[in-house]
């Protein structure tokens, strides 16, 4: 699904020998299980959507120094625009809430002109002065 997700997404950023070398990396089973001990721990949220019993997308925020971040959020590509990726992003930020943090944040690369466009749309905001490299800082505050 990650693999998926990425090639729609990043296809006009990366080339596919990148792209299948970034998800096999950072996407393989080993890491997904080694994020269980801070998901039990209730410091990181992760969460799935399904349709037909298929995983169609996935949301994961950590919470640390200095507050709580969105580290993930895709799609399938069939799946985006139908509300699915907000729902997802509401019940990370329910989490985020539960923890006690009023704002959380998120990287986004500066080509990703979809990620871009859904954090606007979603309520977060560019705050240019903490992009780092290639990537915008967005920032949401969230209510109390």
């Amino acid at each position: 699904m990650a693999l998926e997700a990425w090639r729609y997404t990043y296809r006009a950023i990366f080339d596919e020998h990148f792209i299948e070398n970034f998800v096999r990396r950072n996407y393989a089973p080993e890491v997904t299980v080694s994020l269980l001990p801070r998901i039990h721990s209730g410091s990181m949220f992760f969460d799935v959507a399904e349709h037909e019993s298929m995983i169609v997308g996935f949301c994961n925020v950590g919470v640390a120094e200095p507050g709580a971040q969105l580290l993930r959020i895709y799609l399938q590509p069939a799946y985006i625009g139908q509300g699915l990726g907000r729902q997802l992003l509401q019940r990370g930020e329910a989490f985020v809430v539960a923890q006690g943090i009023s704002t959380y944040f998120c990287f986004v690369h500066q080509d990703n002109e979809l990620g871009k466009r859904f954090y606007l749309r979603n309520g977060f905001r560019h705050i240019t002065e903490k992009d780092h490299d290639d990537e915008w800082y967005m920032e949401k505050a969230l209510p109390a």
